[in-house]
């Protein structure tokens, strides 16, 4: 099973758009994502490929790679599985018993953001799982909700911040997503970029990742502005050939 989180992994900001680049996510007629037109035609030729996002619902469902229509999705960080684009209800159900148990957290790192002098972007609560912002000193954010933050994983990539359910990370949601498909036993690949794709990388028996991220896992990494092609060619090696 190959497992990739989507943003600076599969596909990158248009901002960065190349030569050939397709553009597969719009937002108020603005390009929001690309990828290579030699990616997307080799994506729309595997199968079993599961992206892993923190995107919420809705906006893993902007994207729109050619051809590239996998079964499974697992989105909101691992709080929702979406099977051929529809969530799955008892995947659901498990997320929002565990949001629930957070409640209290979620409710007062909301109202500490809400008064971050430092925020520059609404505070969200992610299909109601996990809360989401931006700020202009996000450490220092980070820092003013870590008393309050019992049972959460605090996270920032970049000017974004997060506060979630420890239990909704990418790694338990691969591992749980395998279990329920039966393939527990089977070779588990996983690719990501970031901090909060730490958690799945760790359990891959081979991981895919840009070197400056300075882990020590078994699996190939490579310079950071060539990781969205490299993935692409690690999944078709992958899928041509099992012993590999």
């Amino acid at each position: 099973m190959f497992f990739t989180d989507l943003d600076g992994t599969l596909i990158r900001s248009a901002s960065r758009k190349r030569a050939g680049d397709i553009v597969v996510e719009y937002k108020d007629s603005c390009e929001i994502t690309c990828i290579s037109s030699e990616s997307a035609e080799v994506l729309a030729g595997l199968d079993g490929i599961v992206p892993v996002t923190s995107r919420s619902i809705e906006q893993y469902k902007r994207i729109n790679i050619p051809g590239f229509m996998p079964r499974y999705a697992i989105v909101d960080n691992g709080g929702n599985l979406l099977v051929d684009g529809v969530p799955d209800k008892d995947w659901a159900e498990w997320s929002n018993v565990i949001a629930g148990k957070q409640g209290r957290e979620l409710a007062e790192c909301r109202r500490l953001l809400e008064e971050d002098p430092d925020r520059s972007f609404e505070v969200r609560l992610v299909d109601g799982l996990f809360l989401f912002t931006k700020s202009d000193e996000p450490e220092r954010t980070l820092e003013r909700l870590r008393a309050a933050a019992v049972g959460l994983d605090l996270y920032n990539t970049g000017a974004k911040v997060y506060a979630i359910p420890d239990e909704l990370n990418k790694g338990a949601a691969v591992k749980r997503l395998a279990d329920i498909l039966g393939r527990r036993g089977e070779r588990i690949v996983c690719a990501g970029d970031s901090v909060m794709d730490v958690s799945m990388l760790e359990i891959a028996d081979i991981a895919v990742w840009p070197d400056d991220m300075g882990l020590e896992l078994n699996g190939f990494s490579c310079p950071r502005g060539e990781l969205c092609e490299f993935v692409v060619k690690k999944a078709a090696e992958l899928f041509t050939d099992p012993q590999r």
